[in-house]
């Protein structure tokens, strides 16, 4: 009988699986996947520094709040990341490209713009090459004893109270493994949390969404290339269009829409592409990879810790816990089944932990979305390009829903229409 067992290989379980295996626990991870570094589903390969959530930088008032936040240290070979506001530092060495955000900004059709952070000087954040990380912890793994086991689908679970039991299935063959604890880390779609009744009242909290991805050999920027641009056109698209850097001197295009549009997101994407008036940016680019998933935007788990089972990651969560904050889940996930093999309470270890991680637990966070429109959603092109100008001209920056919201009464004063439609 294994000590543990960790369903998946993403960020969360690698780490769940490194950290059990070198506190002492016989472990096993088991993967679906044969081969874990070529990323096909779109996912989130950049890490933001900081410790704010992605829909608003000011800290909740309404409930104590500690995320997980990184420092780097950068060499001209190999990096290495540690991970701050845990119960000790914990590192993650990666050795693969580093690509370096030192702003995000906001652009209008004809071109204006504001900013996310004041300064150009700072760091926003990292963009990486996630198949070579994954493929550096699962090497980890390995060296500290972890069992692993590539192209193998868990089929289902029971937790009878005094232990974990999976059916894996192998190369057809299906065979029931017993252990002590288990960690899903198996994404959002996650079909063994739904068998033990963790998305039970969990309401979805939007609709299901579609994306698609194109990574660009080149793209012909007028703006440092050092930014995550947010490209705004309402008349193609109701939404921001992301344009960021990708591993290999490349770029990435991300468009987004609910299933239920019917939308064709390839036709969506040429459209944009060849028709906006960021057209001029993409007329020598040549696509060079695509990736596209779902994504299910329900509501997060209050406790994802409960029995024998933890559940890590994406899956008890919208998509907030990213990068970083998937490796604090997995690390404090193995610490928690620890404390629980020991005769501790590591399941209220580790929901202490999750409530107080994210921003998105806090009922004041999640009102600031409701409080103020998406601009790309209510404006026409021309209103765009009247607001983002506004901003730009008044030197502000922060977040949409930041710095809307602290100017709306300027706006309401100076740019009335605009902020009727900006406001419920």
């Amino acid at each position: 009988m294994y000590d543990l067992i960790v369903v998946g290989a993403g960020p969360s379980g690698l780490m769940a699986a490194r950290t059990a295996s070198r506190d002492g626990l016989k472990v096993l991870l088991a993967e679906q996947r044969k081969n874990i570094t070529p990323v096909k589903r779109f996912c989130s390969q950049m890490i933001r520094v900081g410790d704010h959530g992605f829909s608003s930088a000011k800290k909740p008032t309404d409930i104590k709040v500690n995320p997980v936040t990184v420092n780097f240290e950068i060499t001209e070979k190999s990096h290495r990341m540690y991970l701050k506001n845990l119960p000790e530092d914990v590192t993650v060495d990666y050795n693969g490209p580093l690509r370096t955000y030192h702003n995000q900004i906001w652009i209008s059709p004809s071109g204006h713009f504001f900013s996310t952070l004041e300064s150009n000087e700072t760091f926003y954040g990292f963009q990486l090459d996630k198949g070579v990380l994954l493929e550096s912890l699962l090497e980890e793994c390995i060296r500290e004893g972890c069992e692993y086991r590539s192209g193998t689908k868990c089929t289902d679970i029971d937790d009878n109270g005094t232990e974990v039991s999976l059916k894996l299935r192998s190369s057809g063959a299906v065979e029931t493994i017993k252990a002590r604890r288990a960690v899903l880390a198996d994404g959002a779609f996650s079909s063994l949390m739904e068998k033990l009744g963790f998305n039970e009242n969990r309401p979805d909290a939007g609709p299901k969404i579609k994306l698609l991805a194109y990574m660009l050999d080149r793209v012909d920027i007028p703006f440092p290339e050092s930014r995550l641009f947010e490209l705004c056109v309402p008349s193609i698209y109701p939404a921001n269009v992301p344009l960021g850097l990708w591993a290999g001197d490349n770029y990435q295009l991300l468009i987004a829409m609910p299933v239920f549009l019917e939308t064709n997101l390839p036709a969506l994407m040429e459209k944009f592409m060849k028709e906006s008036p960021f057209a001029p940016w993409f007329s020598s680019s040549k696509i060079v990879g695509k990736q596209g998933c779902n994504m299910v935007l329900r509501t997060p788990i209050w406790e994802p810790a409960k029995g024998n089972v933890i559940c890590c990651g994406d899956n008890a969560s919208l998509a907030e816990v990213a990068i970083k904050g998937g490796f604090g889940c997995g690390y404090m996930a193995a610490k928690a089944c620890r404390n629980s093999l020991d005769g501790g309470d590591g399941n209220s270890l580790y929901n202490s932990f999750w409530q107080q991680a994210f921003y998105f637990h806090s009922p004041q966070y999640r009102s600031i979305g409701k409080r103020i429109f998406p601009p790309a959603r209510v404006l026409d092109d021309g209103e765009i390009d009247t607001l983002f100008k506004w901003l730009g001209n008044n030197k502000l920056s922060g977040l949409p829903n930041d710095v809307l919201l602290d100017n709306i009464d300027r706006i309401r004063e100076e740019l009335p229409a605009i902020a009727e439609k900006l406001t419920p």
